[in-house]
């Protein structure tokens, strides 16, 4: 039983001792310090699930507390409209809101590589709508972002995998589809 109070103790201690953790260095590829370009945020709980690219080390996932989430979100932001080959600002060309999801389409302005990120709806606002905070070059505009229609693909609600068919459950994740 004490053992066991131990490793509970141990535990909530090193969550509290999470909240001053250095965000740069996490959005940061560990192997360079490049911030490569993140191409799915999503929110899961209590946790904010990133997926990242580095521009020479590839891709890695990690997980952030939603809490701490004003400490991160301008990294987010700044990871977000980047090109995944070169790590260089890249332009919105495309968004579309899919619920939960906000499907985006930036393109590299030197070499026109054109990624597709998929962000968490919630945490999408937030970025796009902090061009006037940060001192980041402003990204367009709502009014200037053309938008995808909506009937040339479906998504799945759940995990956001392009549905292929017409089937009734998501081939990605399973989940039943309406």
């Amino acid at each position: 039983m004490c053992f066991i109070s131990f490793f509970l103790i141990i535990k909530i201690l090193s969550e509290n001792l999470m909240v001053d953790l250095d965000y740069n260095k996490t959005f940061s590829c560990p192997k360079c310090g490049e911030i490569g370009n993140i191409y799915l945020v999503k929110v899961a709980g209590s946790k904010v699930i990133v997926k990242q690219r580095c521009p020479v080390h590839g891709g890695r996932a990690f997980k952030v507390p939603l809490k701490d989430k004003d400490k991160y979100i301008h990294l987010i932001q700044n990871a977000v409209f980047r090109c995944y080959k070169c790590g260089q600002e890249a332009e919105q060309s495309y968004m579309r809101e899919t619920a939960p999801w906000t499907l985006v389409k930036t393109s590299c302005p030197t070499h026109g590589a054109i990624t597709t990120q998929k962000i968490w709806g919630s945490i999408y606002n937030e970025i796009s709508n902090k061009g006037d905070v940060t001192q980041q070059s402003a990204q367009p505009q709502p009014s200037q972002i053309e938008t995808m229609p909506v009937e040339d693909n479906k998504f799945c609600p759940n995990c956001g995998a392009e549905l292929v068919d017409e089937g009734r459950f998501c081939g990605e994740c399973g989940s039943k589809l309406n």
